[in-house]
């Protein structure tokens, strides 16, 4: 399939649409005298198709660093990734990765990689192309009301990310004229959720169910009910929809008053579990409509560094345009937006300088073994490889984890992770500015392996059919216990990887089932962050020491063998009041967030 990159179409035409309709210091506002431009932007169909790409370039962003010498992968503020703090912090800076490690996040210095306003920026673009897509003069209703569709779509995704880090937030459904008083309060989260829902229902009727290969990457109406599907799955979580035995978690992140509106429903309902269900049924049923199916081929294990050779779930990331992919961002790494990219996806992406994208020894023991039971690191040694290897663990690890003494592909030979030791030097991928730590492990997804290392057969994923079989069951779950149709779709994606069918018996082991489940299929996939906050867990997870591996070189029999041993890595601390993320200080001096008198609309501990 011939690529497109609509996301990156940027002529000069586009800059001057930028100057037009983008953001001047206050980001909710349109500035003045720009209705002439505009109209004579959206005046014909190929002049307002730049229109619709810079919607695209704002708001259905990826989540793998790009062109942006501070930018990293977004797990580095969970437990799946640890970047060298502090000497990598830079590398991070966009997700200000090594305060809010160390609990040190902050109004002015929060994790939210776009900025508040860059939410709002692409927020005004599909209000601009959904507001003025009438007036092109030669499309016919048909594309007008796919623009309509796809607008409405890029409206709701970037409230929807506003949403999962903020709760309430103001809803901006109109481009803002410069001249009116900015008067845009935060909404209950029940507002937010029911106008998400609404957007993607009223995009999902105008949207078309499959796309061009020209047009791949545009959303789709089986988008539209993914992204209502996920909204849905994250309202009904505890996070939001709070049983009354988990309110004392929360506690410390909520006003003690009406106030809460805006942070959590006002009463736990368990039916918002069986609409979470729904919606994601909903997806599973319209997939054969849309193209789209599990990748499923049979064979779970990879065994080479060819396509012919990748197992079916290291397959769904290498394939482009597979089966499986509902919505993806098709900008990647072959692109010249990811220059900086290629430095900051890994260590063994170039085998020179790079940014290590370490894995915590608590993430590794997240994978079950084979046999699906569950086991613990030893705290040292012998030879690294044989002892992972060994492990036997859930075919996916090898899939995902790169390691000292693995086979990575032709070209990089096995890779050299450890320390030098008894004659050997240090290994080539040993060392990062801090010196020589012999870090043995970290994650290869989305990292060329295959096809020479190249990158173009890698595309982020925004949503794949995968998440609604394992969001169903959980819903399912919550709502009725672990019935047979809930532990059909867990063992559907088991079964794909290769793991042994689970069959928990009761509702509080399927939780813990499908949580585990979620956390190994959708690793380094942008979910570990939204999961852990929604379910309650990250205070858990995310408070104490993270460990790693360092492995040393030693002769044994004439023979390179990588004795190993655990260390510390970092001490997490997670502060409760990290659940909501907090508004910047220069909006929140605005006045406009809370009730303009007494409450000035910050999140609850900052």
């Amino acid at each position: 399939m011939k690529k497109s990159f609509i996301y990156t179409i940027i002529p000069a035409f586009v800059l001057l649409l930028m100057a037009v309709c983008s953001c001047n210091k206050d980001f909710l506002e349109k500035p003045k005298g720009g209705a002439v431009t505009v109209d004579t932007i959206f005046h014909t169909k190929n002049q307002a198709q730049y229109a619709v790409a810079q919607m695209y370039n704002l708001c259905i962003t990826t989540y793998f660093p790009m062109n942006d010498p501070y930018q990293c992968r977004p797990e580095a503020i969970t437990d799946e990734l640890y970047i060298l703090h502090p000497t990598y912090d830079w590398a991070c800076s966009s997700i200000n990765a090594g305060p809010y490690n160390t609990g040190n996040e902050s109004p002015d210095a929060s994790i939210d990689k776009g900025g508040y306003g860059g939410h709002y920026k692409g927020i005004r673009q599909a209000n601009l192309v959904y507001k003025n897509i009438d007036a092109v003069t030669d499309a016919d209703p048909t594309w007008i009301s796919d623009v309509k569709g796809q607008a409405l779509f890029c409206r709701a995704w970037q409230h929807f990310e506003l949403f999962r880090l903020y709760g309430g937030i103001p809803l901006v459904t109109e481009p803002l004229d410069g001249t009116q008083q900015l008067n845009i309060r935060r909404s209950a989260v029940a507002t937010v959720v029911d106008s998400i829902v609404d957007w993607c229902d009223r995009a999902a009727t105008l949207l078309p169910p499959t796309r061009s290969p020209q047009d791949y990457g545009k959303v789709t109406s089986l988008a539209a009910r993914a992204l209502k599907a996920r909204v849905l799955l994250y309202a009904a979580s505890p996070l939001y929809n709070t049983p009354a035995d988990m309110k004392s978690a929360i506690t410390q992140a909520r006003y003690g008053d009406a106030r809460d509106s805006v942070l959590a429903y006002p009463d736990y309902n368990k039916e918002r579990w069986n609409l979470a269900a729904q919606a994601s049924l909903d997806v599973i049923n319209h997939a054969t409509q849309s193209g789209v199916a599990l990748y499923n081929t049979g064979h779970p294990k990879t065994t080479g560094d060819t396509y012919a050779t990748l197992g079916d779930y290291e397959a769904v990331s290498n394939v482009y345009a597979n089966s499986e992919l509902i919505l993806v961002n098709t900008a990647n790494q072959a692109s010249s937006d990811f220059f900086w990219g290629t430095y900051l996806s890994s260590k063994l992406r170039l085998a020179s300088w790079g940014v290590k994208n370490n894995v915590p020894v608590e993430f590794m023991q997240q994978y079950e073994k084979a046999d699906g039971s569950k086991w613990s690191l030893p705290a040292s040694g012998t030879d690294f490889p044989t002892d992972v290897q060994a492990l036997d663990l859930d075919p996916r690890f090898y899939q995902t984890v790169a390691y000292d003494g693995m086979h990575y592909n032709g070209i990089r030979g096995t890779l050299a992770y450890y320390k030098g030791g008894d004659g050997y030097a240090d290994g080539n991928l040993s060392s990062s500015d801090a010196g020589v730590d012999g870090y043995a492990m970290e994650t290869y997804k989305f990292v060329a392996r295959i096809d020479n290392m190249n990158d173009n057969h890698f595309a982020w994923p925004i949503f794949r059919l995968a998440e609604f079989y394992l969001s169903y069951a959980e819903a399912i779950n919550e709502y009725s216990g672990p019935t047979a149709q809930a532990t059909q779709y867990l063992n559907l994606i088991r079964e794909r990887a290769g793991m042994p069918d689970k069959h928990p018996a009761g509702q509080l082991d399927f939780r813990k089932a499908i949580q585990n489940e979620r956390t190994i299929e959708f690793a380094y996939e942008g979910f570990r962050y939204n999961d852990l906050n929604r379910w309650l867990e990250a205070n858990k997870v995310l408070n104490g020491t993270l460990h790693g591996v360092v492995t040393t070189a030693k002769k044994v029999g004439g023979a390179l063998k990588r004795s190993w041993e655990q260390v510390s890595f970092i001490n997490r601390v997670f502060p409760v009041k990290y659940y909501y993320v907090p508004f910047p200080n220069n909006e929140v001096s605005k006045n406009y967030l809370g009730d303009g008198a007494d409450w000035n609309g910050q999140n609850p501990g900052w």
